[in-house]
């Protein structure tokens, strides 16, 4: 079953998964490509971030996410995999985040601003 993820949307991801609106921004989701169809140099970082880092990735991942995340590096091109979890997050040293699908990492993030700027008035 395919993702609940829209090409052609804006999403907001955050880096490196901190949920904090310094940390927010946004990419274009721009492909979804099924595990069977990625390419070889893109399977092979997959293959390779997935055991570097076992404890965020899962095991496998259904689909490749490809994003534009505007930046220069890569050509903004960010690549998305799925989670331990069930979410999806970039692949890279730099450049990597958490992608919001349904919004709910943002309101996090706004509830945490806004909890923060009452206490400030406190």
């Amino acid at each position: 079953m395919k993702p609940n993820i829209q090409i052609g949307k804006t999403y907001n991801a955050f880096d490196d998964g901190k949920v904090k609106e310094s940390r927010r921004y946004e990419v274009i989701i721009k492909e979804i490509i099924p595990f069977n169809d990625i390419d070889m140099d893109t399977f092979k970082i997959w293959n390779n971030e997935s055991k570097e880092c076992d404890w965020l990735y899962a095991e496998t991942t259904d689909y490749f996410i490809i994003a534009d995340n505007g930046e220069e590096e890569n050509n903004g091109k960010e690549v998305f995999v799925r989670t331990k979890d069930g979410g999806w997050f970039s692949m890279g040293f730099l450049n990597s985040g958490r992608l919001d699908v349904d919004g709910s990492l943002t309101q996090r993030s706004n509830e945490y601003l806004k909890e923060y700027e009452e206490s400030l008035k406190n």
